[in-house]
């Protein structure tokens, strides 16, 4: 029996640690049920048929790609949603105060109360 190697995987995935998260998502699809697309011999385990499908190409590296992107991510992103993201990503969250007109309130204690929106409040001491 012809051992499967890295190096028959090379051609199609450069590299070797893609190409062990890539075989991992294969095995996986394997094991929930995905049809196997080569020659399946007797008792061979899922990882090897995984690695034999990529060595011969019989399953498709993008979509394996995307299956493994899919995994990892913790928010499913529609396209009609992905213009939504973009705004969020373009806001500052590290000044998120910039733009916003602040109205002294009083002073308690020494401090200036000031008010940026109706549920935050802000206190700084005030200068007497």
């Amino acid at each position: 029996m012809a051992r499967i190697t890295v190096e028959d995987c090379e051609k199609f995935v450069e590299n070797r640690f893609e190409l062990v998260i890539l075989a991992a998502q294969r095995a996986r699809q394997i094991f929930a049920g995905d049809k196997v697309t080569i020659e399946q011999k007797k008792d061979e385990k899922k990882p090897v048929i995984a690695l034999r499908e990529i060595a011969e190409n019989s399953v498709s590296i993008d979509q394996l790609r995307e299956k493994v992107i899919d995994k990892f991510r913790t928010v499913n992103v529609e396209e009609e949603d992905e213009e939504d993201l973009d705004e969020l990503m373009e806001e500052d969250t590290y000044r998120p105060y910039v733009g916003l007109e602040m109205q002294s309130v009083g002073t308690e204690d020494n401090k200036e109360i000031s008010i940026v929106d109706e549920n935050e409040v802000e206190t700084e001491p005030s200068e007497d």
